[in-house]
């Protein structure tokens, strides 16, 4: 089932020293799509299957009755977000819904493989504009019967107790697509999996279960995701954007401030 997040209130504009912004960023509906799997024979041993709104990606040989190991995304609907401008980021949100069902299976075992999430952002009161997201989910397989186990349940207690638990990372990928406020390229950060009341960066999924989590992120400066949040320093292997605005317009609030949207170039 898809969950609504609460609508929130209307563009604020909070009184300051600095005159600080509070801007709605509005985004439609998601619809999703995995793409660039890579499973442990080299290559992509995967099926897709599900809708656009529910996406699930299916990889090894099952062991059992119970199938194939899968990922599924449950997309949030329309929301907004509210945006401080002198903070440069907004409110953390839910994005979607995660469940890995964690089965019993023989290799080629999963690796890695990106999420392309598409939906319409509006900034304020300007026209909503086309933009895609693209996510990068690192899959660690590991042996059920390990012992110890490579991961401790430190952090979810019991993952460990049908077999050793599997380990998957998300970040925002390099290759994602931007929007422009002010003078700055913005995107979606991934903040992290929340687990019950728990937020990791890391999500440990229990075997021969359905192990669901909430994905949360915020938007942030698309400098901050490639200099791995702020820090200084340029990392290597960074794409060039290919500057093709899908929409360039001025946001006449308190001096005005420009937004567009720019398409970074995507991995075959």
């Amino acid at each position: 089932m898809t969950k609504w997040p609460a609508l929130l209130a209307g563009v604020v504009i909070t009184s300051s020293p600095a005159f600080a912004e509070t801007i709605e960023i509005t985004f439609g509906n998601f619809t999703g799509e995995w793409l660039n799997a890579v499973t442990s024979d080299g290559g992509d041993s995967t099926s897709t299957s599900g809708t656009e709104t529910d996406p699930v990606l299916s990889w090894g040989r099952p062991a059992t009755s119970e199938g194939q190991s899968s990922y599924t995304f449950e997309s949030e609907a329309a929301f907004t977000t509210l945006f401080d401008s002198s903070a440069e980021t907004s409110d953390i949100f839910n994005l979607g819904t995660f469940t890995h069902s964690n089965n019993p299976i023989y290799s080629p075992t999963l690796v890695s493989v990106d999420l392309k999430l598409t939906t319409t952002v509006q900034v304020g009161d300007l026209e909503a504009a086309p933009v895609e997201f693209l996510f990068s989910f690192s899959h660690d397989e590991t042996p059920n019967s390990a012992s110890p186990c490579k991961y401790d349940d430190s952090t979810q207690p019991g993952v460990n107790d049908n077999g050793c638990a599997d380990s998957i990372t998300l970040t925002s990928s390099l290759f994602t697509q931007t929007f422009t406020i002010g003078n700055t390229d913005y995107t979606i950060a991934i903040e992290g999996f929340k687990v019950g009341e728990t937020t990791v960066d890391s999500f440990l999924t229990k075997e021969k279960a359905d192990n669901e989590a909430i994905i949360i992120a915020k938007v942030t400066s698309y400098e901050a995701i490639i200099t791995g949040g702020g820090e200084s320093g340029t990392p290597t292997d960074v794409p060039e954007p290919e500057h093709t605005a899908i929409a360039g317009l001025l946001f006449s609030l308190y001096g005005g401030r420009r937004w567009s949207a720019r398409k970074r170039r995507m991995p075959r």
